[in-house]
């Protein structure tokens, strides 16, 4: 990582919170400062390919979100959640984004990782099936054949999911396939259901027609976060203005997304241009955008700011980790897990807030 120092840094990141129309209560630089400053290299990991629920990652670049900051980060593809956190927990990445419950899991597993930063707040992970399925609740993918990605964010948390719902998971059929074979083999009918998180997976089936029912593991019990900017303890220490401006950045885009929909799907073609600008294509990213905003329009952010997270919620993500998925393991402290040190700095107005949701409403169906 290119370094600067911190009075450089400082120079240009004295912010100021405006409020503005597009991004809401914002942080701005002082102009013209940073221009004449060395970026600073960050290496980032998305947790699955580009799609609509990353939008926001998209408009932190295009926008200028991170490089007012002092930033140049390179966004590189993710192969699921559980990929995402072992690269970056071995020195490939420098921050990323995965599915919130995951970190919490491979930190209780021993992995030095910290969520820096909440994006989804109600967690979409889930079983689907195609409308026309025989399959009516979790007891009937008994018998079935199921589609899954091993190193995808949901598939350490269907056991579960499983468990709670009375399914014996032996009597199912588990085929690894990648997203692409997956979504395919799914719409034609070659394996019953898939499990994904339905942020991801709904919108490109939908988008060529195919009608989909979600069977969400919230319906049982399992409440968690859904996405988080996360890094290392390591970065935390030695790099805490680079952990800070990639928050604000993402946090700037968060606000945008949520108050300009359309014009965020337009940079999102500018940015990822092999997503290729259909009429089938843009209401994909459409659908994933607003699935991904209506979770990250939560209680917890409008009072406290985008990004910020309570520790309860981190408090009970660990214990059910330790329930099933890690028995003997020792608990870890919460703030081993988290940190708000870098959150809540960019709020939407009362305004725009009642604004954002009336937007994303439409999306609430997702998450009955």
């Amino acid at each position: 990582m290119t370094r600067i120092s911190r009075r450089e840094f400082l120079g240009y990141s004295r912010w100021a919170v405006v409020t503005t129309a597009a991004g809401g209560s914002i942080l701005a630089g002082r102009p013209g400062r940073a221009v004449a400053q060395p970026l600073t290299k960050v290496r980032f990991t998305l947790p699955w390919v580009a799609e609509g629920s990353l939008i926001h990652t998209f408009i932190a670049r295009n926008r200028g979100f991170w490089k007012k900051r002092g930033l140049d980060v390179d966004i590189a593809r993710g192969y699921g959640s559980l990929a995402a956190t072992q690269a970056l927990a071995g020195g490939q990445f420098d921050v990323g984004q995965a599915v919130t419950s995951v970190i919490v899991l491979q930190n209780i597993k021993g992995l030095p990782l910290t969520t820096i930063g909440v994006l989804g707040y109600k967690t979409t992970m889930g079983v689907g099936v195609l409308d026309d399925s025989p399959i009516r609740t979790p007891k009937d993918l008994e018998g079935k054949t199921v589609g899954w990605t091993p190193t995808s964010g949901e598939v350490p948390f269907f056991p579960v999911f499983a468990r709670l719902a009375g399914v014996d998971q032996d009597k199912i059929k588990f085929v690894n396939m990648n997203i692409d074979v997956r979504y395919r083999a799914f719409m034609d009918k070659q394996i019953d259901a898939i499990t994904d998180c339905a942020a991801s997976a709904i919108p490109p089936i939908s988008a060529r027609g195919y009608k989909v029912r979600w069977m969400l593991y919230a319906t049982q019990g399992i409440h968690l976060y859904e996405s988080a900017f996360f890094t290392t303890p390591k970065m935390i220490k030695e790099n805490p203005e680079v952990c800070q401006g990639m928050v604000d950045g993402i946090m700037e885009a968060l606000a945008f997304s949520y108050l300009n929909p359309e014009e965020s799907i337009d940079i999102f073609f500018k940015e990822v241009r092999e997503a290729g600008f259909v009429a089938k294509e843009r209401e994909n990213v459409r659908m994933g955008s607003g699935i991904a905003n209506f979770s990250g329009l939560a209680e917890e952010a409008r009072v406290n700011g985008l990004g910020w997270s309570d520790p309860k919620r981190f408090s009970e993500m660990a214990d059910l980790v330790l329930t099933y998925l890690a028995k003997g393991a020792q608990k870890p402290n919460v703030d081993e897990l988290y940190t708000n040190r870098f959150a809540g700095r960019i709020k939407l107005t009362e305004t725009q807030w009642v604004d954002a949701k009336k937007r994303n409403e439409e999306f609430a169906k997702f998450f009955a």
